[in-house]
């Protein structure tokens, strides 16, 4: 295992100081890290909203000091980067160069795949495959490797970036990284999410159908739905951060006299806050997002924009009911009345960081799930 604080010395050595990007659980200790030499003003981080937008940083910085930037990223937000990669840094358009860093989800070794995720599996089947398709040459870091070795990679994937101006990328093995303690972070918030989520379950009548966003929001949907009894239709995402809104607003076009309540996050809204404006037009949707200002699944790093008033935004974007809840009493009756309402209602609802330790998954696959979704509203038929 690399010790983290020497590998990032070793980045600052090879002329690496601004880092961009999206938090992941592989490379949380990395971005810890990071957070750390920020303070000591030794480095620069930025988190984004996505990937791509990480990209077009790394871009501007190149643009305005010639500098080489450092990417960071899971490999699902691979796909968010494409576009800019493509038709932006790509030495057949721009020739810019920067190195990616990418946490490998369902990596590939010797062949065999490590258990993750399911929405990890295809993805770690072709991360490399991508990264070729890209013209994007790679390294991998892995936790066998000595300092000497992860430094040489480095240098090497910077070098080639900066001979053929063009990105390159060191693609980073799950347990690479030694822990790093980051900088504590505050919040006034005091409600848990699960405690809030119960309450927003509680308040639901019969009929609606419930979406809920990627990571712990919808694992924790999945308990409480058993633990409580609820009979409910439920969507529950494993991937694609960012459009369990699109997914509502599009089962509320299809089902306009039933009631969708979407469960969301801070992070996940942020990443894809455009579908914010197409979900604002479903008359029958209710979008809940609870907001505890970090990447919770990943890390608990800050989001791109922790101090950021969501329903402002939502409000901006077409939302006609909006409010900001920090009370869990508070949650029952703004449900009752966003649901009285005869628009799409924003509901942000404040909550602290952090998770129970024995949190559970989901036992179906996603596709049983599917399937389970849609004979619940009706749209299969056995």
């Amino acid at each position: 295992m690399l010790n983290t604080s020497n590998f990032l010395e070793d980045l600052a050595a090879l002329g690496l100081r601004d880092f961009f990007g999206v938090p992941d659980s592989l490379l949380s200790p990395f971005i810890s890290g990071i957070e750390l030499r920020a303070e000591q003003g030794l480095a620069r981080l930025e988190i984004t909203a996505n990937e791509g937008g990480a990209v077009g940083l790394a871009i501007g910085a190149h643009l305005a000091s010639g500098a080489v930037s450092a990417v960071f990223m899971q490999n699902s937000g691979l796909g968010n980067a494409v576009n800019p990669l493509a038709s932006l840094a790509s030495p057949k358009v721009y020739g810019t160069p920067m190195l990616l860093i990418i946490g490998w989800r369902g990596e590939m070794r010797d062949g065999v795949q490590l258990k993750d995720e399911p929405q990890h599996v295809l993805q770690g089947e072709i991360t490399l495959g991508q990264l070729d398709l890209l013209d994007t040459p790679y390294a991998i870091i892995h936790p066998e490797m000595g300092r000497a070795s992860a430094q040489a990679a480095a240098a090497r994937m910077i070098e080639l970036a900066r001979a053929e101006n063009k990105p390159a990328a060191l693609v980073v093995r799950k347990d690479s990284f030694s822990k790093v303690a980051g900088p504590a972070k505050a919040t006034d918030n005091k409600m848990t999410r699960e405690a809030a989520i119960a309450a927003a379950l509680g308040a639901l009548p019969d009929g609606p159908s419930i979406v809920g966003t990627t990571g712990k929001i919808s694992r924790e949907i999945y308990e409480l739905r058993q633990s409580l009894g609820i009979e409910i239709a439920a969507f529950l995402s494993v991937g694609g951060m960012g459009h369990a809104s699109a997914i509502a607003a599009g089962i509320a076009m299809q089902a306009p006299e039933r009631p969708v309540v979407c469960f969301d996050g801070d992070g996940a809204t942020l990443m894809q806050a455009g579908n914010l404006a197409t979900a604002a037009k479903q008359a029958n949707l209710l979008h809940l997002v609870f907001n505890n200002q970090v990447h919770d699944s990943v890390g608990g790093q800050p989001t791109a924009a922790p101090d950021l008033r969501l329903c402002d935004l939502a409000g901006a974007m077409g939302y006609q009911f909006t409010d900001r809840i920090t009370e869990i009493d508070a949650i029952a009756p703004a449900i009752n009345a966003a649901l009285a309402t005869d628009h799409a209602c924003f509901l942000e609802i404040m909550v602290a960081p952090g998770a129970r330790s024995d949190l559970g998954r989901p036992r179906e696959t996603p596709g049983q799930s599917k399937v389970a979704f849609m004979r619940a509203t009706g749209a299969l038929n056995d």
